[in-house]
């Protein structure tokens, strides 16, 4: 089989490799499409700390199963699935405690082992969501990155009618506000890139701000009748943005740090500590998450396909992902599609 391997910064080649084998409790699937991650993109670039080179990268991926091990259950020939892609150890205290998204010892397909750029890919049938019917490949894979964000959403408990401000509107950050709709509250993004802004309101109907302005706390006032938001969601990694977001709750609120700032945040401790605010980090997604976005996907709540903008076969992969990387390159989100 063809994989495509990425060796360094910008080096990738197509490799033939031997098919996996599949232990009693694997299953293998023939991958049907793998949607291109942020953190793939950094990975090529060479900026992904958790890498190690050489890898297959790829974790949001969709396929179909092609061959299942003697103890599986569940799962048969020919089902479609997507990958669940973290890698819990199962024995942590974490792990006990159902939080498997922050294992100990968390590996992730395409990061710390051979992700979804090949033919075919072996993982244990856990590792794998059966999706009923025949949806689109592209769609499919598509569901991880919606994960990430009802995994976020989540923390901040939502009632009907709250109001949640989602800062970044990369793919995310829209998840998580798409994410948010679903309880019914009233959701704002906020953007530095005017493109971004643009993109977001016409492909998702979203009001999206821009944080720069002279008028971004007043324009929030107004929206909220003044009360700010119930919840914050920054997918930034941006310090500055990370150490404002406290101005933006009401006394009470909510704020969720999605992305991961490589440094130290700092805080006003007394006017942060007398709004009561609840502060949480996420990381990664659970089987629940999954089903969640399933569900909301099969009612039409969620809709996988707006995000896509750029498609490309497996066998022009590695020159499309070279061109992907660029900054003017005005991809949202890419799709790898394999012959089906």
């Amino acid at each position: 089989m063809k994989a495509l391997v990425l060796n360094g910064p910008y080096d990738l080649s197509y490799e033939e490799r031997p098919y996996p084998d599949c232990l009693s409790d694997h299953v293998v699937v023939r991958v049907d499409a793998v949607c291109i991650c942020g953190s793939d993109i950094h990975a090529i670039q060479g900026h992904q700390p958790l890498f190690t080179f050489p890898r297959v990268i790829g974790h949001e991926v969709a396929g179909t199963v092609h061959q299942v091990g003697q103890a599986v259950t569940g799962l048969a020939v020919g089902d479609r699935v997507c990958l669940m892609p973290c890698i819990p150890c199962g024995t942590c205290h974490s792990c006990r405690k159902g939080y498997t998204n922050s294992c100990s010892k968390l590996q992730l397909y395409g990061v710390h082992q051979d992700g979804g750029l090949q033919e075919y890919l072996a993982a244990p049938a856990q590792r794998w969501l059966k999706v009923p019917g025949t949806p689109a490949p592209q769609t499919l894979s598509m569901l991880e990155p919606l994960t990430i964000g009802a995994h976020a959403v989540a923390k901040l408990n939502l009632q009907p009618g709250d109001r949640v401000l989602v800062v970044g509107a990369g793919p995310i950050g829209v998840s998580c506000a798409v994410n948010a709709r679903t309880y019914g509250a009233q959701v704002v993004l906020a953007d530095t890139s005017p493109q971004r802004r643009a993109f977001c309101q016409e492909k998702f109907h979203l009001a999206v701000l821009d944080p720069f302005r002279y008028d971004y706390l007043e324009t929030l006032q107004q929206l909220t009748d003044g009360d700010l938001f119930d919840g914050v969601i920054d997918t930034t990694a941006a310090k500055a943005s990370m150490e404002q977001d406290w101005n933006w709750i009401c006394h009470g609120g909510k704020i969720v740090f999605v992305g991961i700032c490589n440094g130290t945040l700092e805080l006003d401790g007394l006017s942060f500590h007398m709004r009561e605010p609840s502060l949480f980090v996420t990381r990664n997604s659970t089987r629940q998450d999954f089903e969640r976005v399933l569900q909301y996907w099969q009612l039409g709540f969620l809709e996988p396909d707006r995000f896509i903008t750029h498609t490309a076969p497996f066998e022009q992969a590695g020159q499309a992902l070279l061109q992907w990387v660029q900054p003017d390159s005005g991809v949202f989100k890419g799709v790898i599609q394999f012959p089906v």
